[in-house]
């Protein structure tokens, strides 16, 4: 239910002033109306997306009292108690919620993070491929935790390929990339990696430490004539800047790796002095 996690997302969904302007509103409409089940519902969302498990759970039970079966409780308590670090006690949670509601994508997600926890990856990487598939949009972190539970197991290519396939709906996503790049370059697969590099480079702001990363990147993977090139368009580069953006302190320290890599000795560029 993409709904609940505008409330709820990894550690805290808002900001300490903003978690208790919510609770406060809600808390002044539970005032005039304490029977309304959805308020009180909207109260446990806030309180576990602040990591406030303990609240959460205490008005899950109210609700659960009030309207029996109405929300999706079940759920939210299993979350709470992940966040809680009982983790056994958050898969009986799951378990129950899900053997009634098989398709619901947060709690397959929730219970694949509880599984990672408890030792059992291949039963998580069912629930993350599951609620990857069958999430309305792609959710990037889902998308994360699946290639890094498949990295962990000792199969990257497959991690790598399950990041190619969240790519190809979700666009080049920073987050996403980067996790290739990580995976990719621990077991050794070159030439995903430096594609990976190229796809964060372009995305930068500012290319120059990404052309740096490569180069090192090529050193890494034994190609020392590539590795060679892309030092000597970096130094060229840099070295065609203006003046003033040259001599930045990241540009200045860059120039040096460069010429260093490239075996060549140069007096260290003058740094540009701080903007007034």
């Amino acid at each position: 239910m993409a709904w609940l996690f505008a409330w709820v997302g990894v550690g805290s969904a808002f900001g300490h002033g903003a978690y208790h302007d919510v609770v406060t509103a809600i808390q002044a409409e539970l005032h005039v109306h304490p029977g309304d089940t959805a308020l009180r519902y909207k109260l446990a969302e806030a309180h576990v997306g602040h990591d406030d498990w303990r609240a959460c759970l205490k008005q899950i039970k109210l609700v659960e009292r009030l309207a029996p079966g109405v929300y999706p409780t079940g759920y939210l308590r299993g979350l709470a108690l992940h966040l809680a670090g009982k983790d056994e006690a958050a898969k009986e949670a799951l378990n129950d919620f899900l053997t009634k509601n098989p398709d619901h994508v947060d709690a397959l997600a929730t219970r694949g993070r509880v599984l990672v926890k408890l030792g059992f990856p291949l039963d998580a990487v069912m629930d993350f491929q599951k609620a990857v598939k069958l999430a309305d949009s792609p959710n990037t972190e889902w998308i994360v935790d699946l290639a890094l539970v498949l990295s962990d197991s000792g199969k990257p290519t497959e991690a790598s390929r399950a990041i190619d396939e969240g790519i190809m709906t979700a666009g080049d996503v920073p987050s996403l990339l980067e996790c290739a790049l990580e995976i990719e370059t621990a077991a050794g697969l070159w030439d995903s990696a430096l594609g990976r590099m190229e796809g964060l480079q372009k995305l930068a702001p500012c290319p120059e430490p990404w052309m740096a990363k490569r180069a090192e990147l090529m050193t890494r993977a034994g190609r020392a004539d590539d590795a060679r090139a892309a030092w000597t368009v970096l130094r060229d580069r840099l070295i065609s800047l203006p003046s003033l953006e040259r001599g930045t302190p990241q540009n200045v320290q860059l120039l040096q790796q460069a010429r260093q890599s490239l075996g060549e000795t140069a007096p260290m560029p003058v740094a540009a002095p701080p903007a007034p």
